[in-house]
């Protein structure tokens, strides 16, 4: 299936939790805004305090990137996934 620019790949937004206390965890999302949106309210959330959230660094071809409570983590990437659709 093509998409609106031409291409036969779609974008997919995943936001990643890396706690300590869990295996890391990818959640999918449509649009990059629910998936920065999820991200800030686990680091928030998950935070010990308030001011542990740490939303400074973000590195290059992140969406979004935050810290909280020591080492844990929660960020946003879009990847493209390819269509899967037979076009024989």
């Amino acid at each position: 299936m093509s998409q609106p620019n031409g291409t036969d790949t779609a974008a997919v937004y995943v936001a990643m939790i890396a706690d300590r206390h869990a295996d890391p965890e990818p959640h999918l999302f449509s649009t990059a805004d629910k998936a920065i949106e999820y991200a800030r309210r686990i680091a928030n959330e998950y935070a010990l305090e308030p001011a542990d959230v740490d939303e400074s660094h973000q590195p290059d071809g992140w969406l979004y990137h935050a810290t909280y409570s020591e080492d844990d983590s929660v960020w946003v990437l879009a990847k493209e996934i390819d269509d899967t659709e037979d076009e024989s």
